[in-house]
């Protein structure tokens, strides 16, 4: 995951290297002729009364095509942008003062593929996974959240108990306690979805950096974090490499040694 390209906004002729959510292999570039901009209302008010540049705010919306020639998706994106200042040196000498537009994006159709999930995990996990990808970029404290709920799918589906029966009653057990009822083979992982958790109730209850703001770091930090538990539990590398040594071995016997010309 590229976290400048997710989270820094970006200049019209030069798009960021978005990658394809369909073949997962080529990059999303923007369609000729497809970009539109228009200035937002309160933005036009302003200008009519005491113009200052950075007053300036825009809407977008463009379509973008896959570079793979053998997918080419087309992708429906909108945002947000602005006017932005940019001073620099010439050749001469001189200080010069440029402005340009920045866009930041807002949401994407189909959404972008944030991280890597295999296909081993369930749907119960992987699909507010998938919702949190279309919050990302418009509602981060909602991503985080999906991926805490994501967490306790996890937890359902590694057959640990959501409640239990006091007095006849059913009393869900809160996700902090169902974290330590992890079964001792993924005890390994309790700290790596413990940090989850905790980033998840940030974005539940508004309380993420001191103005109460879940970051896109935060919820990237979310992101690697689910990515390698879900890596460990359902594409575990150790197990291929024991198939792959496994395989090489079998083969041994009947593996040629090639003559080399020196």
């Amino acid at each position: 995951m590229n976290r400048n390209v997710l989270k820094l906004p970006f200049i019209l002729g030069v798009p960021p290297d978005w990658i394809c959510p369909t073949c997962t292999r080529g990059v999303l570039r923007i369609k000729k002729a497809s970009f539109f901009k228009e200035e937002r209302y309160g933005s036009r008010n302003r200008s009519q009364k005491d113009w200052d540049p950075e007053w300036i705010e825009y809407v977008y919306s463009c379509l973008l095509i896959c570079t793979n020639d053998q997918c080419q998706e087309v992708v429906a994106n909108t945002g947000i942008g602005s006017l932005n200042l940019d001073c620099y040196e010439d050749e001469n000498g001189k200080w010069v003062q440029e402005y340009h537009d920045l866009f930041r994006p807002k949401f994407f159709e189909p959404h972008l593929i944030l991280l890597d999930i295999p296909e081993k995990c369930p749907e119960s996990v992987s699909s507010p996974l998938h919702e949190s990808f279309t919050l990302f970029f418009s509602v981060p404290n909602a991503a985080s959240n999906n991926v805490r709920i994501a967490i306790e799918e996890l937890l359902t589906h590694l057959k640990v108990k959501r409640f239990n029966i006091i007095k006849g009653k059913r009393r869900f057990i809160s996700l902090h306690q169902r974290i330590y009822l992890l079964p001792p083979k993924y005890a390994h992982l309790k700290d790596l979805i413990l940090a989850i958790k905790w980033l998840g109730n940030s974005g539940s209850h508004g309380n993420g950096d001191a103005k109460g703001v879940i970051t896109m770091d935060d919820v990237m930090d979310s992101y690697d974090l689910i990515e390698h538990i879900l890596h460990e539990i359902y594409a575990p590398k150790t197990k291929k490499l024991v198939a792959l040594a496994k395989k090489v071995n079998k083969r041994k016997g009947r593996m040629k040694v090639l003559s080399l010309p020196f």
